[in-house]
C-alpha cells in the first residue's frame, strides 16, 4: 500500500490515552450547513514527513471540498515537490447523504491534472498528460456509487451514525477502488493541543478491489474521532502500515469547526 495514500485520505492525533470506559456521548444531528478546517502532519519513523490540509463546507443542497498535501522538512529535500498534490470536489448533499459530481487534483512529478465526472451510473476519468488506469482496471459497476476519497472523509465526519460502524465505497484519484470497512474499538482519552475529552476509536479494514498500479494487499487501519457539540465528528487520526516506511501516523495539528477550535 503506497505510504502517501494516507495523506490523502487519513487525518491525526496528538497524545492518544489509553482505552477508556467513557460513558457514550449522544450525537447531535449534523446541521444543514457545517464548516470543517483541519490541518494535519504526516510522522514517518519519527519524523515530520508532510502535512495535509482539508477544508470542508456544506450547504442545505451541497458542499465543497478543497484539500492539498505536500512533503516536508528532510524528506522534502530527499524527494522535491514529487508528492505535492492539491484536491478539490463538489457534489449535491441529498437527505444528508453527500453524492459528489466533480472531482479534481493536480501534481505530482508530471504536474498531472486528473478530473473525474460521478453519475449515477458511472464516474468518467480524464487525465492530462494520460495515465494508465490500473491493474486490472475498474469496471463500471465497481465504480457504481462510489465516492472520491475527499468525501470519503467528510462522509465520515457529517454522518448521524456512528462512524465506526459503517463501509465507505471509494473511487480514489479518479482510478483506484477500495473499501474501507469501520468497525468500534472502544473509547480513548485524548489530551492534546487540539482536543481534550473521550474519542471513539475505530478498526478500518482497507480492501483494495482494482484500479492500482501496483500491487495491493488488505490492511488494519486506526481513525480515531472526537464527538462535537456541532454534531460533526472531528476526525483525530489515522495510524496506517506501510510496505515503504512503516506504520504512518497523521496527526492534528489544529482543526476549526465552523471557525472555532475544538479546544
Amino acid at each position: 500500500m503506497r505510504s502517501f495514500v494516507a495523506a490523502a485520505l487519513g487525518l491525526g492525533l496528538l497524545g492518544v490515552g489509553s482505552a477508556v470506559a467513557a460513558p457514550a456521548i449522544p450525537a447531535a444531528p449534523a446541521p444543514p450547513s457545517a464548516r470543517f478546517d483541519a490541518t494535519y502532519t504526516a510522522i514517518a519513523k519519527g519524523m515530520t514527513a508532510g502535512e495535509f490540509s482539508f477544508h470542508f463546507s456544506q450547504s442545505e443542497g451541497g458542499y465543497q471540498i478543497s484539500a492539498q498535501r505536500r512533503l516536508t522538512g528532510f524528506v522534502r529535500l530527499l524527494a522535491g515537490d514529487r508528492q505535492d498534490f492539491s484536491y478539490s470536489v463538489d457534489g449535491a448533499v441529498t437527505n444528508g447523504v453527500l453524492q459528489p459530481a466533480n472531482y479534481q487534483h493536480s501534481g505530482g512529478s508530471r504536474h498531472r491534472v486528473v478530473r473525474a465526472t460521478f453519475t449515477a451510473d458511472d464516474v468518467v476519468t480524464a487525465a492530462t498528460p494520460s495515465m494508465g488506469m490500473g491493474h486490472p482496471p475498474t469496471t463500471a459497476a465497481q465504480r457504481r456509487g462510489t465516492v472520491d476519497q475527499l468525501t470519503a472523509i467528510a462522509d465520515l465526519i457529517t454522518t448521524q451514525g456512528d462512524p465506526c460502524s459503517r463501509s465507505v465505497r471509494v473511487y480514489m484519484d479518479g482510478r483506484s477502488r477500495f473499501d474501507f470497512v469501520l468497525t468500534p474499538n472502544g473509547q480513548v482519552n485524548i489530551d492534546s493541543s487540539v482536543f481534550r475529552g473521550p474519542a471513539l476509536r475505530c478498526s478500518v479494514r482497507f480492501v483494495p478491489i482494482a484500479g492500482f498500479s501496483d500491487p495491493q494487499q488488505a490492511q488494519q487501519l486506526t481513525f480515531i474521532f472526537a464527538r462535537t457539540q456541532s454534531g460533526l465528528y472531528a476526525p483525530l487520526l489515522i495510524e496506517m502500515p506501510t510496505n515503504e516506511v512503516g506504520l504512518v501516523r497523521l496527526e492534528a495539528r489544529d482543526i476549526r469547526v465552523n471557525g472555532a477550535a475544538l479546544r
